[in-house]
Formats: C-alpha cells, structure tokens, sequence
C-alpha cells in the first residue's frame, strides 16, 4: 500500500468509557470503514504521517549549507553525504569486484514515518553543525527556523 491508498484516522478517547478508538478523518477512511463488517477483525499498520513543513525546512538547511560552502555541488549530493555521516544507507557488494559500496537510503514520504524522519533529522543537524559548520545544533535550527517561518506565514496569508 502506497501513501495514495492510505486511510486517514484520528485517535479519540470516549468520555464515558475512557478507552480509545481510531475513527475515519475524512469521508474516504468512512469509506473504507463501511466495508468492514461490525464484528469483522481487520489488520492495521499504524504509520504516522510526515510533515511537509518538515520536510520543507530540511531542504532550506541544505540550501543554506550548499550556498555558504564549497564542499559541494547541490543539495543532492549533500543529502547524500548526510545520509552516508548518519548511517542512513544499506552497503551492498559489487558484483564486478567484489568490494562493498553504500547506498544512500531514501528519505521520500513513503519509505519514511515522520517518527523516523524527525530522529534522522536530529543526527543530520547534529552532524552539521559539529563537523561542518562548528556552531550550536540549537543555533542552526534556530537560524534556519528564521528563514522558513517567514515564508511559510507569508503562504499562510
């Protein structure tokens, strides 16, 4: 199942009882829950959702760093190397010579929780700000929190 087919709920504590349930957040996870019969047991992967804001201000901390530095191309072969320094790859072993190679992992919504994303995250800010740049990891959320959220209110209004 792909994040397209994927049902949307919401946790909700009954007041009466004190237990909690799932219950659909939009008329396609009603949908889906009309197919279930009462009773019926069904089996559910729980995935918490990626934020796009998050994934907007990585991409504007990559930019920073590429712009401010000459160690590399673009942003790409960054998040490449960022993914290598925080063990976010799988090595694999050449066919032809038989030496082992990593591969970068992907980060892309499907393949990453946001739970997930927000430890990586944590380990690349760490990284970059203690072998790249020498400043704060606190700093450098900061500064780079001060480029998006302005934009992000702008799109807002």
């Amino acid at each position: 199942m792909t994040d397209i087919d994927a049902r949307a709920f919401v946790k909700r504590r009954n007041p009466a009882t004190g237990r909690c349930g799932l219950v659909p957040a939009d008329p396609f996870a009603d949908e889906f829950m009309a197919t279930i019969k009462d009773g019926q047991q069904v089996l559910v992967t729980v995935r918490k959702p990626r934020s796009i804001a998050q994934h907007r201000w990585l991409f504007a901390l990559l930019t920073k760093v590429v712009e401010n530095s000459d160690k590399w191309a673009d942003k790409k072969v960054l998040l490449d190397d960022l993914k290598l320094a925080t063990g976010l790859f799988e090595t694999r072993v050449s066919a032809i010579s038989g030496m082992p190679y990593p591969v970068p992992a992907s980060i892309n919504f499907a393949s990453m929780d946001g739970d997930r994303f927000s430890a990586w995250l944590d380990k690349a800010i760490m990284v970059l700000a203690r072998d790249v740049l020498s400043c704060a990891p606190d700093d450098l959320r900061r500064e780079v929190m001060e480029m998006v959220e302005p934009r992000e209110r702008r799109a807002a209004a």
